[in-house]
């Protein structure tokens, strides 16, 4: 492996294996031929972007992003083992043809540029190793569950009793609308003094007839079973609408912070969210002042005094004018897209490695702060193409720790053959979670007939589409996630730790180009996931690479160097693993319900093949095997017994 970094004014010519390299006034051009451009960030608009102008922005785009996106990356990966990454906060546009220009006219001449060659997973390495990646915990890794309509502590608790009556295991809960809407750190309905220094939680009092009774025990209520709570969060300090009452607190609020000059400026005036975009005459906190960020979290420290686990940090897309102006002097033209980092950042350094952020927004040097969704899509088979697609890009950028929504977020409710493929999948991406939009949802305003009740939770889908008798077999999709949990688990750490992701295109996974242009399967640790992303869809092909591959739940084994086609049925999965492997589980039958409990006390060690060998981070600790014809040697460094299943 390779890599070099040039400063932009020394840069003049590069030749590398199978490309040129060379320096206009305003562009950089790669000349050589390529099949294929990946990486650049989560891309919904197809993993390749040959032939793309790609336009290096952070961007809010409510559903069918196409060729916006939400998290960009000035990164990407050419055929024949090349990859460059403009080291910039600007926004700046790729010309993906031939030859392949970069512009750099409004780039500082310091600006670095990365070149790598070498395998294509040793790219990606090298890229991923300029920054750090988060390294969550145990809890994150179990099925999460949301709805925004979840507005209040009875249905947060009768969904507690829900998933107790249909047992079934979750690890985390995101509740969003729960705030007052106006400081977004005060719980909606609480009753307290106006004061400028930071609440404590005994500085509230709750109505027990009201929205939220008593949040803190609700936590603990949770907490008692084992699942996490995460709080929506927005950087905003919100223009109330003529509709909305004004709030006092957060008046006084807004004042202080444009007295204490903690807003974004605009020609020396606070800059406001313009017409057309998301909190449209809100400012926004200036988090490159120091003053800004400790104000900012003091306001929040009591949420996490009291038990919440981490923030659902939504946003960060609002730099909309290259002449912003910030504390530390930098322009709106670095923090269009550097200003989702920061935003996250600034959360993170307040909070413990066990408490988490889940962020929409990000850019370069975002992943070593939170873990990513992929957005708003509507609930149809175009836009679950759409997000598997930005899931494997976002991978080719390096980006470990990703997810969306099951089933979509908005608009009509998803078949329930869309559910059922969309949660398949989302058992085998790095985090699985269901959420969906508010009440009614934002298409209402142009169809009144849309449904009030609409969250993409299992058990409202099997009610919604009156197939209540079936909700078993969607739960057993979450009683596979449990089962897997600890392979997961060690598949990211090592993942994370080698520098590199735990979902990979296929071409990354065996560095061989005849898997290039491959865009619907995937490997997932030591998995091979075939997903079904067409409608009505009875058959699937799925391409096998050298080896045996064994079906992860039926056993049966198939022979690899070629494609095989699968009848599916709905509830068929296509999952391998090859033979040689293994998988770490805590049952032996994966689709046996399980609880959510993440004490690992007694794991099962599931052997592939006549022989084979395997290593495992389970608890930072080295666990390894070796197996031949039913024999075994077990290299045990955790305080964690196994039992050995030869399969």
């Amino acid at each position: 492996m390779m890599h070099k970094m040039y400063k932009l004014k020394d840069l003049t010519s590069i030749k590398t294996k199978s490309y040129l390299i060379t320096k206009t006034r305003s562009h950089l051009m790669i000349m050589g031929e390529s099949s294929f451009v990946y990486g650049l960030g989560e891309k919904y608009n197809g993993i390749n972007q040959k032939h793309h102008i790609v336009v290096n922005e952070v961007f809010e785009k409510f559903c069918n992003q196409g060729e916006k996106t939400y998290y960009p990356c000035p990164f990407f990966i050419l055929e024949h083992g090349l990859g460059v990454f403009i080291h910039t906060k600007d926004v700046i546009n790729f010309e993906f043809k031939q030859p392949i220009m970069i512009d750099i006219s409004k780039l500082d001449e310091h600006t670095e540029i990365y070149i790598f060659e070498g395998s294509y997973e040793d790219i990606i390495k090298s890229y991923n190793a300029l920054t750090e990646t988060l390294m969550p915990p145990l809890w994150v890794f179990g099925p999460w569950i949301s709805a925004h309509r979840w507005n209040s502590q009875e249905l947060i608790l009768n969904q507690l009793n829900i998933l107790k009556k249909h047992q079934i295991p979750v690890s985390a809960l995101v509740i969003e609308q729960w705030s007052d809407e106006a400081t977004f750190y005060i719980f909606n309905g609480a009753s307290y003094q106006i004061k400028d220094t930071p609440y404590r939680y005994e500085d509230f009092t709750f109505d027990p007839h009201g929205l939220w009774t008593d949040p803190k025990a609700m936590i603990k209520a949770l907490h008692d079973e084992n699942i996490k709570v995460l709080l929506w969060q927005i950087p905003v300090l919100k223009h109330m609408e003529s509709h909305e009452k004004l709030n006092p607190k957060h008046e006084n609020d807004k004042a202080y912070a444009v007295k204490e000059d903690m807003i974004v400026k605009l020609d020396e005036k606070p800059f406001k969210i313009p017409e057309g975009r998301w909190f449209p005459g809100s400012y926004v906190p200036d988090f490159t002042n120091p003053k800004t960020r400790d104000w900012w979290m003091k306001q929040r420290r009591y949420l996490l005094d009291i038990g919440v686990d981490g923030f659902k940090t939504d946003g960060g897309e609002f730099i909309s004018d290259e002449k912003c102006s910030f504390y530390d002097g930098s322009t709106g033209k670095q923090m269009t897209n550097d200003y989702s980092r920061l935003y996250t950042e600034t959360y993170k350094e307040k909070m413990t490695d066990d408490q988490v952020l889940f962020s929409r927004a990000g850019y370069h040097g975002s992943k070593k702060d939170t873990i990513i969704w992929a957005g708003d899509q509507k609930s149809t088979w175009d836009e679950l193409r759409h997000v598997y697609g930005a899931g494997l890009s976002a991978a080719l950028s390096g980006h470990a720790l990703w997810s969306f929504d099951i089933g979509g977020f908005a608009g009509d409710m998803p078949s329930y053959e869309l559910y059922v493929r969309s949660t398949q999948l989302a058992v085998f991406v790095p985090i699985m979670q269901c959420h969906s939009e508010p009440v009614g949802g934002q298409f209402a305003k142009l169809d009144p007939s849309k449904e009030l009740h609409n969250e993409r939770t299992p058990w409202h889908i099997a009610s919604y589409h009156e197939k209540i008798e079936e909700l078993p077999q969607l739960i057993n999709y979450y009683y596979l996630r449990m089962h897997l949990l600890p392979s997961i688990y060690s598949w990211t750490t090592q993942a994370i730790l080698d520098h590199t992701t735990v979902m990979k295109h296929m071409m990354v996974a065996f560095n061989d180009e005849k898997y290039a242009h491959i865009d619907d399967q995937h490997m997932f640790g030591n998995l091979l996931v075939a997903p079904v992303l067409n409608p009505n869809q009875k058959q699937r092909e799925v391409i096998f690479p050298e080896g045996t591959w064994i079906h992860l739940l039926s056993n049966e084994a198939y022979q690899g160097n070629q494609t095989h086609t699968f009848d599916v049925d709905l509830y068929d999965m296509l999952v391998f693993l090859r033979s040689g492997k293994a998988l770490i589980t805590q049952g032996d039958d994966l689709l046996s319900p399980i609880t959510n409990d993440l004490d690992f006390k007694l794991l099962s060690i599931n052997l592939y093949g006549e022989q084979g060998k395997d290593t495992f981070m389970i608890n930072q600790k080295e666990v390894s095997i070796t197996w031949r014809d039913q024999s075994y040697q077990l290299k045990n460094e955790s305080n964690i017994q196994f039992k050995i299943n030869f399969k």
